[in-house]
């Protein structure tokens, strides 16, 4: 590594670790409730399992457990103190920017990965994570590392490690456990032998088996990590805007000619039955309401596309900050589809993979809902081809200023 390089590791450090302490006074959101959001029922769930050693599902069949794990770890040696789940995240953070680091590095040389530190670190979502307790925060390292086994650890070992890292994802994830399969076909068009993929794919299953075994089990169910059909009716409904509505169950839906609250209509006790009535209102709205199915799927990718994913803001001088905040989003967006677009011809494997990763995720907002928070966990991806984008740019440019 250069001095430069050395000096911009020790400044991402820095930053990284005094904002976790700080989030709390630095995030407007933060500020108003440190526990905010999902981060209620993680928290929960993790000081229970940590003080109890009961672990239940607060949030219907939908939390995956990995990182709510990781957090009981942290409360069984510090004692219920989210600030230091806080200072783990940035750690975690840290392990996915010397991923991104050095898969950077791998694809385009150190003068690429400076620039993909510089972005990662200073990236608002990625730093902004460190400060809630969120899954995202384990799955941005799994991702990253994920993605580097997979290209350059070509051994059994390494076909096995990088199967572990993507069950792992899959266990803080629910959604990406289909990638599995995914990233099983791309190992088999690349290396052209069913062995390899067939290790990856058996190791990433053999890591989420105990795990689905232990939760059928308690619910008397097949339950894949989690189950997807009070989230699909969630993200999928007549008021629905793209984003999630914490009003959700207060709401008065009519489906099939029936109007009834969303309580009332998810009245069975069982929760895999509640999952399932979820899932059956869900399909049955889109069929009987396609148009605006269609619009809806037009207003998750508008909220994904957009900066901070406010739909609305009433504030006008929040709107006007938001829109400078989507400008320069969309241009590094641009940046990114750039790089990636040059990396095309000397590491085809990897735009391929990067390609996959993306093209599940935003299905996935499809199918759920758009913001900045699902798309997280796609944003190394992003960050590693922007920071490829503005150094053909400045490439490009080095011989007409001659």
């Amino acid at each position: 590594m250069s001095r430069a390089t050395h000096w911009l590791w020790l400044t991402a450090i820095a930053l990284r670790l005094a904002y976790a302490p700080l989030a709390t006074h630095l995030d407007p959101l933060l500020r108003a409730n440190p526990l905010h959001g999902d981060a209620v029922l993680h928290d929960q769930m993790a000081w229970r399992l940590a003080s109890t050693g009961e672990y239940r599902l607060d949030k219907g069949l939908m939390t995956a457990p990995a990182y709510i794990y990781l957090m009981a770890g942290v409360y069984a040696l510090v004692g219920h103190a989210p600030i230091a789940v806080r200072l783990l995240n940035a750690l975690l953070g840290l392990l996915a920017l010397w991923g991104l680091w050095r898969l950077t590095h791998r694809l385009a040389g150190e003068r690429a990965a400076n620039l993909a530190l510089l972005l990662g670190a200073l990236h608002p979502h990625m730093l902004m994570i460190t400060g809630w307790l969120y899954t995202e925060n384990l799955a941005l390292p799994l991702v990253v590392w994920a993605v580097y086994g997979l290209l350059y650890w070509r051994t059994g070992w390494g076909w096995a490690a990088s199967g572990a890292l993507l069950g792992l994802l899959a266990l803080t994830r629910a959604n990406f456990l289909p990638f599995v399969a995914i990233a099983g076909a791309w190992v088999l068009w690349r290396e052209r032998d069913w062995r390899a993929p067939a290790l990856a794919v058996a190791t990433a299953l053999l890591t989420v088996a105990p795990y689905v075994v232990y939760i059928s089990a308690q619910y008397g169910a097949f339950v894949p990590i989690g189950r997807g059909g009070y989230v699909l009716l969630w993200a999928n409904n007549e008021y629905a805007d793209g984003g999630f509505d914490p009003h959700f169950l207060e709401r008065t839906l009519t489906i099939g000619g029936e109007t009834k609250t969303t309580r009332e209509w998810l009245d069975a006790t069982d929760p895999i039955e509640r999952d399932r009535q979820a899932m059956r209102l869900a399909l049955q709205w889109i069929r009987e309401n396609p148009t605006d199915w269609l619009r809806l799927l037009g207003r998750k990718l508008a909220l994904t596309l957009s900066a901070f994913g406010l739909q609305n803001p009433e504030n006008r001088g929040v709107a006007a900050a938001l829109r400078l905040a989507d400008g320069i989003y969309w241009l590094f967006l641009a940046l990114a589809g750039y790089g990636l677009w040059r990396l095309r011809t000397t590491n085809r494997a990897f735009v391929w993979l990067a390609a996959l990763f993306l093209g599940w995720t935003l299905l996935t907002i499809l199918l759920y809902a758009g913001g900045s928070r699902p798309l997280l966990p796609a944003q190394p991806l992003l960050t590693l081809g922007a920071a490829v984008g503005i150094a053909s740019l400045w490439k490009r440019r080095q011989p007409a200023e001659r």
